[in-house]
């Protein structure tokens, strides 16, 4: 029997022995009587002594047990409230025997409250980690319920659909996202359990691809309780390849056409055209032409390689921009003078020097004056000038030409890109120089950009780090 079922026995039980063994037969004996009518002797107070303890101490016990017992429990019962809100500041101290039920009780809710706070320690510290993974992660990611309304988003899906997390949480995702696409593969994936992947297109400033991935968020290993969605920005992997896509097919555009007209001219030659020396000698000058227009497309083309590959180094040395301007425009001036153009040089002769590569600004310098001179038409001007701009020198070549139409300006510095393809040709472009210089100058830590009114001419300016 436990030690509380004992004591509750005692209770009753001490009394009504003390009552049947020692009181009844006391009063049948006729000593109660003879102790009131003549005095109690000391026989008769060491009855009635262990009556009275015997039949008052044990119910005094039971009180005080009692009320031992209701102050316990009512510590027992605050702790057990603090513990389920989650404070496990307080312990129990045990009050009674070890083998006690309210001893086993306390003990068994100190346990509870410290396997508890473990527990949530161990929560705590995997909700930080997933917290930290969630945050860190380069792709979006979106938790929604099974009614599509959004429980969860990480930065990066905040930064990728332009919104803040807690006006997000909550709300459905049609009111976020603003894709009907989306809703659809949403309800099969809700309905199948099945996952789904699908492309988000976004008219934001620029054009964005988000590439999506849903799959069904189950609890309990069986029900499904709604739908994990990863984003992935492919804006600029579907740019990459559009770019190589049209890359691909405006090489092998840019070696036909000379390799068209080496071909037919040789083959029209092959064919008598030899026989008229004023003829055939026409024939080879456009054969020599077409052949230097191939030699140069392929230079460009290995040149641009080396610089995307990492390959390409720059040399880099104190560089005078004063005297490399003067020796560019010195090469190109007669050209000039042929076409009826002002070439004009704007340099301070006090410029401070840079740290620069000095072929390849050389080339910078070269392909922009030479550029400038092709659509600079008779009379016109242009102008090679620099100026100290703080931290950097500004180099800038204008010219009085064509100019470019607002539209082109954008996609000025591309690969192959050319306002006016059919001129380009005419003039001997290969269509990889501006791209060149940009990769040129941004190699030396600057910049290069382009100013231009249709019919007023162009100003590319680009800027070179000083020493």
């Amino acid at each position: 029997m436990r030690q509380l079922d004992r004591q509750a026995v005692l209770f009753f039980l001490v009394p009504l022995v003390a009552i049947l063994l020692v009181g009844l037969p006391y009063a049948w004996t006729g000593r109660l009587e003879h102790a009131l009518l003549n005095g109690p002797n000391w026989a008769d107070l060491a009855t009635w002594g262990f009556l009275f303890f015997a039949v008052l101490v044990p119910p005094v016990w039971g009180y005080r047990l009692t009320v031992r017992m209701a102050k316990a429990l009512a510590q027992t019962t605050e702790v057990a409230r603090r513990v389920a809100e989650g404070d496990f500041s307080r312990t129990l101290a045990t009050w009674s025997a070890e083998s006690s039920e309210m001893s086993q009780l306390e003990q068994s809710i100190n346990a509870t409250a410290v396997h508890l706070q473990a527990r949530l320690a161990e929560l705590s510290v995997e909700k930080s980690r997933l917290e930290a993974i969630l945050r860190n992660m380069t792709d979006g990611v979106l938790l929604m319920d099974a009614r599509k309304k959004i429980v969860l988003v990480n930065p990066a899906a905040e930064a990728m659909l332009g919104i803040r997390g807690p006006e997000a949480v909550g709300r459905d995702h049609l009111e976020v996202t603003h894709h009907f696409g989306l809703d659809e593969a949403l309800d099969r994936v809700l309905h199948t359990g099945e996952q789904a992947a699908l492309e988000i297109k976004r008219a934001r400033p620029e054009e964005q691809i988000l590439e999506a991935r849903l799959a069904p968020s189950v609890e309990g290993g069986r029900e499904l309780r709604g739908v994990l969605m990863v984003m992935r920005d492919i804006t600029r992997a579907r740019k990459l390849e559009q770019m190589r896509t049209e890359f691909v097919s405006n090489v092998t555009h840019e070696l036909r056409t000379p390799l068209t007209a080496i071909r037919g001219f040789a083959e029209t030659l092959q064919e008598g055209a030899l026989d008229d020396s004023d003829t055939a000698r026409h024939f080879v000058g456009i054969i020599q032409k077409e052949s230097e227009h191939l030699g140069r497309l392929i230079e460009d083309l290995l040149d641009l390689s080396r610089i995307e590959s990492g390959k390409f180094r720059m040399q880099k040395e104190p560089l005078q921009l004063t005297v490399l301007a003067a020796d560019t425009v010195g090469r190109l001036a007669p050209r000039a003078q042929n076409q009826g153009v002002a070439l004009r040089i704007e340099i301070p002769d006090d410029l401070p020097v840079v740290n620069a590569d000095h072929a390849r600004i050389a080339q910078v310098l070269l392909n922009l004056v030479d550029n400038a001179l092709k659509y600079t038409p008779s009379g016109g001007s242009v102008t090679v000038s620099a100026t100290d701009a703080g931290p950097n020198l500004r180099i800038s070549v204008a010219d009085t030409g064509a100019g470019i139409p607002k539209a082109d300006l954008p996609r000025l510095f591309e690969r192959f890109y050319r306002v006016d393809k059919a001129r380009s040709r005419m003039t001997g472009g290969t269509g990889l120089g501006l791209s060149i210089v940009k990769h040129i100058v941004e190699g030396h830590g600057g910049k290069i950009t382009v100013e231009s009114d249709l019919g007023r001419g162009a100003t590319f300016t680009f800027t070179l780090p000083k020493s």
